[in-house]
């Protein structure tokens, strides 16, 4: 077993070992006597001042994250401690951060197998709620809301860098591509990636060499999210009709404009697959409407990740529960179950025992007289016993306390 060792900002020694993971830019490690963190050490072909200077920012500004104090459970993987190759601190290598768990049937897996319907089914059967989708949505918009308010950007906002449990937590990986800034020197380090289908209209053909903002970016990518939780995995902009005929692909969607839950025209109305609109609550429908329609062009009025988070916890605190189907939760504005109303799918199926079996517990041997081998009763000397009595019929006294 080989092992690497580093040193951290403080001076402090590090034995790395078990190279578990590997990508573009470096590679993950266990860190001896820590089973807590892990380590990610870039390889030498990426690192630049830029990325060392970034990382140390990051160690001396991370977000809030009350859910740490009160779960223990981190809901930002943000940097730890900025790691070395020497104890002077001159040759920089990586950093070490939270170890999330993402083995067994409580760990944690990527949100879209959550809100796609089909990946979800499989692994949960209908447990995951739609209550849960919407506790999801505003976990995320709370971890969110705390990376804004220290001046930091997501950045590369997108389904692939959020992380779900079962439990509907959330924690926020691949935290060293985030937009960080330094409050002390006032200075932001950008991000320099992107992902097209999560890109607002005005970033979609943006050269991020270049340094730009994310703030509007990461408001439109969370709006997109959330609309995917709680509408079964479709995009806000995937639609069908003459005024999208041209555009093939979600990122042209997006630079259309043409958010078909807002639109009044017969040329465009959202997808065959799309559940019912009518399940989205009106506040929250209303923060769509400002995210995808009015915000399209205007992204200040997007609304902001403490607006989702508000408006999320206000329904999923008075979600209604169905009488028919223990798995279906819907919307408080709503008489009637709507997912019962979907014939074709069922998306939170109420499936419990079917295929399964009921263990009982093993048959109980009648402790009787011929099973503790008493024939005669001591008290009624003269008084036979059955071999399947229990108790003598005279005295009523229990065959067990005769042995």
């Amino acid at each position: 077993m080989s092992t690497l060792t580093v040193y951290n900002h403080n001076g402090v020694r590090l034995n790395l070992q078990d190279r578990w993971k590997s990508g573009g830019e470096g590679a993950l490690y266990f860190v001896q006597g820590n089973s807590a963190e892990v380590a990610k050490i870039y390889h030498r072909g990426k690192i630049t001042r830029e990325l060392a200077d970034k990382l140390k920012v990051m160690v001396n500004n991370p977000p809030d994250d009350p859910t740490w104090e009160m779960l223990r459970h981190r809901s930002i993987a943000w940097p730890l401690s900025v790691l070395y190759y020497d104890y002077a601190k001159t040759a920089f290598a990586g950093y070490t951060m939270p170890l999330i768990d993402t083995n067994g049937a409580d760990g944690f897996k990527e949100s879209h197998l959550y809100y796609d319907p089909s990946d979800r089914i499989k692994t949960f059967g209908g447990g995951f709620t739609w209550k849960y989708l919407l506790v999801t949505a505003q976990n995320i918009s709370s971890a969110i809301s705390a990376i804004h308010a220290r001046g930091h950007c997501v950045g590369d906002l997108r389904e692939r860098n959020i992380l779900v449990s079962p439990k509907a937590l959330v924690t926020f990986v691949d935290c060293d591509s985030f937009q960080v800034f330094d409050s002390v020197s006032q200075i932001t380090y950008y991000t320099r990636v992107g992902t097209g289908e999560y890109l607002p209209p005005e970033l979609q053909t943006a050269d991020f060499n270049n340094n730009i903002d994310r703030l509007h970016s990461d408001l439109f990518a969370l709006g997109i999210i959330v609309f995917r939780f709680l509408m079964m995995g479709v995009h806000p902009y995937q639609a069908m009709g003459q005024l999208v005929d041209d555009a093939p692909s979600t990122e042209l969607k997006i630079r259309k404009g043409y958010f078909p839950y807002s639109v009044r025209d017969s040329r465009i109305q959202p997808p065959v697959y799309a559940p019912p609109y009518d399940i989205i609550p009106y506040g929250i429908r209303n923060l769509f409407h400002a995210c995808f329609a009015d915000g399209h062009g205007t992204p200040s009025k997007r609304p902001t990740a403490k607006a989702w988070y508000d408006a999320l916890k206000t329904e999923s605190e008075r979600v209604k529960d169905c009488r028919r189907n223990a798995h279906h939760h819907f919307a408080y504005h709503l008489q009637d179950c709507p997912w019962c109303g979907i014939t074709k799918d069922d998306y939170f199926p109420d499936n419990a025992g079917i295929g399964r079996q009921v263990p009982l517990p093993p048959p109980r041997v009648p402790k009787d007289a011929k099973f503790y081998g008493v024939n005669f009763c001591p008290k009624c000397i003269n008084l036979k016993l059955e071999p399947g009595w229990v108790f003598c019929p005279k005295c009523l006294t229990p065959v067990k306390d005769m042995v």
